[in-house]
């Protein structure tokens, strides 16, 4: 299944939500291209991966330690 991850560099969290229908946070949800994902980088955003493995894997090799991971309490 399809994930979302909503990469908060204030706040200090990763948080990963399903691509479904039950999770408000991702209904109708598109990755902005227009900004770019290295303008990103100082605040964060929405990132679109594969699988929620893909996310995870992401989170380990990039922001363990720096950000909180939580899952969100919607997907479920």
């Amino acid at each position: 299944m399809k994930a979302w991850a909503n990469i908060d560099i204030p706040l200090k969290s990763y948080t990963i939500h399903l691509d479904h229908d039950t999770c408000p946070y991702v209904v109708e949800m598109k990755q902005r291209t227009d900004q770019g994902w290295k303008k990103q980088q100082g605040t964060g955003g929405w990132k679109h991966f594969r699988s929620k493995e893909e996310a995870l894997d992401i989170y380990e090799i990039s922001y363990e330690g720096k950000l909180t991971l939580v899952e969100c309490g919607h997907c479920k």
